[in-house]
Parts: C-alpha cells; sequence; structure tokens
C-alpha cells in the first residue's frame, strides 16, 4: 500500500508539472526588446509607436518587433511633409534586400516633420527605434478613437512580449524546411534577429497582413462584398 501510495503521488507530482509546463508556454512574458519600451511611448496595433514631443507634435516610428524581424533597414519611404494621413492608412516604408512593407500611421493629422537624415543612414531605424530611428511628427487634426488600441507602460510590454511569442509561430508556419533553422535561436527561444529575410515576398506581405494592418481592416477586407 505504501509502495502504491508512492507512485500516485509521483504520478501526480508529474501531472502537476505538465500542467505548470502548458501555463508558462502559453502564457505571453515580455521580452528584453518588449520590456526596453521608454516611458510615455505608445504602442498600436500595427506596431508603430508614438510619443507626444512639444516641440514637433507627436513623434512616431516603428516598434521593437518590426525591427527585430527586418535585423536592419536598408531604405525608409517617408511621407510627404504637410500631407494629411489617415488612421490606419499606410504612412511609411521599410526595406531590405528589394523587400519591405508598408507601417500604417495609428493618428489622423498632418504630418509636420519628417526625419530627413533616414535618406543617408535608416539603419538607425533598428538600431534606436525609440530614438534616433524616428520617422515623422504629426499633428492630430480628429479625435477618431484610434487611441483606444494604444498601450503603453507594463501593458505595453505585456502585448508586445506576446506579439513576439506569435511572431515566432508566424515563422514556424512560413518558413521553408531549409529556412526553419534560420529564423529561430538555437535554443528554440525567440525568433532570430531579421528573420523576415529567410522568408520568401509571400512571407513578407503575409507579416504586413498579419501584424502590421488593424484587426478592423483586416475584418473589412475579408468580408464578402455585398451585392
Amino acid at each position: 500500500m505504501v509502495a502504491l501510495f508512492v507512485a500516485m503521488m509521483f504520478i501526480g507530482f508529474l501531472l502537476v508539472d505538465v500542467i505548470l509546463q502548458r501555463v508558462r508556454r502559453k502564457a505571453p512574458v515580455p521580452t528584453e526588446f518588449a520590456s526596453s519600451i521608454p516611458p510615455g511611448f505608445y504602442i498600436s496595433e500595427g506596431h508603430s509607436w508614438s510619443h507626444p514631443d512639444s516641440s514637433l507634435g507627436i513623434r512616431v516610428g516603428a516598434d521593437a518587433l518590426v525591427v527585430h524581424a527586418l535585423g536592419t533597414v536598408e531604405k525608409v519611404t517617408l511621407p510627404k511633409l504637410g500631407g494629411l494621413v489617415e488612421a490606419g492608412q499606410p504612412l511609411f516604408r521599410l526595406e531590405r534586400q528589394g523587400c519591405g512593407f508598408n507601417v500604417q500611421s495609428s493618428i489622423t493629422g498632418r504630418v509636420v516633420a519628417l526625419n530627413t537624415v533616414l535618406a543617408t543612414r535608416p539603419e538607425s531605424v533598428a538600431k534606436e527605434p525609440y530614438g534616433s530611428g524616428w520617422i515623422c511628427a504629426i499633428t492630430p487634426t480628429q479625435s477618431d478613437g484610434s487611441s483606444e488600441s494604444m498601450r503603453c507602460g507594463q501593458k505595453a510590454a505585456l502585448w508586445l512580449g506576446s506579439e513576439f511569442n506569435r511572431f515566432r509561430e508566424f515563422l514556424t508556419v512560413q518558413a521553408s524546411p531549409d529556412a526553419a533553422v534560420a529564423v529561430t535561436c538555437p535554443d528554440g527561444g525567440e525568433a532570430a534577429v531579421g528573420s523576415l529575410t529567410e522568408l520568401p515576398p509571400s512571407g513578407w506581405r503575409a507579416f504586413e497582413t498579419q501584424f502590421l494592418t488593424p484587426s478592423s481592416i483586416r475584418i473589412q477586407d475579408s468580408e464578402p462584398m455585398k451585392k
């Protein structure tokens, strides 16, 4: 009886450990990239950031997930100075090795400043995404409710951590067998820096659709046209 009791208790410990391991794998834990968001920076669903600047308006740039996926940036297409932009519409474009994607604006307003340094130093976007790699500044012209999908502080870190996990899963689906090793780190943890470059153009388009397009727009695009 004692032996049976010990065996059952051992099996119980094993079951508890299995359950805990599953919970840990599912829980979105912020990575070092996600937890490095500076105070006062808001992260949008489309992976751009915004930060109020008294001298410029609201500065905008690409968040850590975008630059981690690219590894480095070789070309930046800036918006038009003085132009009007709408939340959910393309604001700027980042490219590497001939492929690229558009990052949507999270703000409706007018572009009042551009980071023209990026014309000669586009790599700044990846090296200092929340600093010298800023893209442009916008003065809002209306309150369209887009701020509801913005996250700041710990809430932003938790969400971005979960997005890194989702990106890792995205890569395992998109990558070919030959590229599967290159897109993940040897320890099976975070996706490797610049792993997006291992994907074909269709993978870049899928990344833009699944990570850089707000869910409201994805739903609209997926709805059948009414006759």
